[in-house]
């Protein structure tokens, strides 16, 4: 007994410490390097400027609900807009939705249950990537797996406590804020317990006054709804569903196809075998509890699956809501099959995580977002005080919203780049450079008037292009005729150009 007893200790010691550690990777690069497009999207849009400007020249026509930059609005009121304190609610988000899983599962999960899941949440690469992220997503994944878990705790409890119908209401109200699939997966979740309570007057009674109440929270975002489904801010992004397949795998795990591939035949391998001997591996997986999360799984997946017969949705983010059922799922499968009382099934499992939280440190260590901070450094760098500087991008008389009803694409995500680079110019301490940034546009009737007024003038210039935009065919091909050089400096996802006249 007391071998068992040193054993189980030297488990729960082991996964105690792998999960703490992928909660310590959440702050691993929280600082290290810059901002990327979506991330500056928020943080610039949501700092120094007033709310009304905000929101008609930054709100209206984002493809996502108000909620989030509302929050870092008066985030930023408290906190300087920089990397670190941009990113943290992010990862403490991340944290929490690890300690949820660990602490507030107990109802309805097992100990090796809520180790196992808490295990895979901590480790799995899109978890900590958007933990690392200004983006809705770590504050998604958090919320939804409150409201999966209590969602099983009231199907489990056959009723309805108050606690459990305020944590509905709230978590499914800034869900509704936060993301427009969010907002879906939650009324799904209201949908599935309003059928199964379809016997009982009270509990209906319950689920109806939460979902009014929800309705009317949630009233003042149905405008911005409207506008996502009416211009279709994200039909512009080009998709194919083999890369959407290929993505799931590493994304929802870690970079290793061949031995998560592996790792998961193995599983099923081992879980068909103890459930066929086993009566009592049987009896643990077919309960009603493992049903709901299946029936939340396939409602959701097949919701997702029709939609995408007629939107472009196959992107892993799109399909976020999602993912704490499918972990909870998974690792119900996972302790049924590895059970943690035993030796060498434990020893399994942490040679699993051990390999996942060595790949998963070696992906975030060497994590790169688009260098808009660094090709700002270069410049301030190499430039003459004579030097002009450009940046590609569109024209700023119109704002983002402006360009969406037009269909102009190109506009709608080149505008916001000459103010992005002023961003990262006034935190360089260059205010007057930024002052002065132009903007380019990657034409060739532009080109041709950069040629009409440098021409012959021996001057350099330098234009600063981000988020993937160049000079591309003719426009390029015109820029290497009109200029004496062209110096390109390519960086991870922006590029430098140095023109000389």
């Amino acid at each position: 007994m007391q071998e068992g007893a040193h054993v189980r200790r030297a488990v729960l010691i082991a996964f105690g410490s792998l999960i703490a550690f992928g909660c310590i990777l959440r702050f691993w690069k929280l600082s290290d390097v810059g901002l990327w497009y979506d991330e500056l999207w928020t943080v610039v849009g949501a700092s120094h400027r007033p709310f009304g400007e905000m929101y008609r020249e930054w709100i209206l026509g984002d493809s996502h609900p108000p909620g989030f930059f509302i929050f870092y609005f008066a985030w930023f009121k408290l906190v300087p807009p920089t990397e670190f304190w941009a990113r943290l609610p992010s990862a403490i988000a991340g944290v929490l939705t690890v300690v949820y899983l660990l602490c507030g599962t107990t109802r309805v999960l097992t100990r090796n249950e809520r180790l196992t899941v808490a295990a895979f949440a901590s480790l799995s690469y899109i978890y900590v990537f958007y933990a690392l992220t200004v983006k809705q997503y770590s504050a998604l994944l958090l919320l939804t797996t409150i409201v999966t878990v209590v969602y099983l705790e009231v199907v489990e409890a056959r009723r309805i406590e108050r606690r459990h119908a305020v944590t509905l209401t709230v978590a499914a109200s800034a869900l509704a804020y936060l993301n427009y699939f969010g907002l879906v997966y939650a009324a799904l979740l209201l949908a599935l317990l309003f059928a199964t309570f379809r016997r009982d007057a009270g509990a209906r009674q319950r689920l109806l006054r939460i979902g009014l109440v929800c309705t009317a929270i949630c009233a003042p975002i149905a405008p911005f709804l409207y506008l996502q489904v009416k211009y279709n801010i994200d039909a512009w992004q080009p998709y194919q569903v083999s890369t959407f397949l290929a993505n799931l795998e590493p994304y929802l795990f870690f970079n290793d196809p061949m031995f998560v591939a592996g790792a998961l035949g193995v599983l099923a391998l081992v879980l068909i075998a103890r459930a066929a001997i086993d009566p009592r591996v049987r009896q643990q997986l077919w309960t009603s509890r493992n049903a709901h999360v299946a029936i939340i799984v396939a409602a959701f997946g097949g919701f997702m699956l029709a939609l995408g017969l007629f939107k472009p949705i196959f992107y892993v983010r799109y399909f976020l809501a999602m993912l704490p059922a499918v972990l909870l799922g998974l690792g119900i499968l996972t302790a049924a099959a590895f059970p943690l009382d035993r030796g060498w099934p434990a020893v399994v499992l942490l040679l699993f995580f051990l390999h996942a939280a060595v790949t998963q440190f070696q992906s975030i260590d060497a994590l790169q977002r688009e260098q808009w901070d660094k090709s700002v450094d270069f410049v301030l760098q190499s430039r003459a005080p004579a030097d002009a500087i450009y940046v590609l991008g569109a024209k700023t008389d119109k704002t983002e919203f402006d360009y969406l009803r037009e269909g102009d694409v190109d506009g709608v995500f080149n505008v916001r780049n000459l103010t992005f680079y002023r961003y990262y110019f006034e935190r360089r301490g260059a205010a007057s450079v930024a002052s002065r940034l132009n903007v380019a546009l990657p034409t060739v009737d532009f080109v041709r008037e950069l040629a009409r007024r440098f021409h012959d003038t021996g001057a350099t210039i330098y234009v600063l292009a981000g988020h993937h935009l160049q000079y591309r065919g003719e426009a390029l091909a015109t820029l290497e005729r009109v200029t004496r050089r062209v110096e390109v400096t390519p960086m991870n996802g922006t590029v430098v150009y140095k023109l000389t006249f």
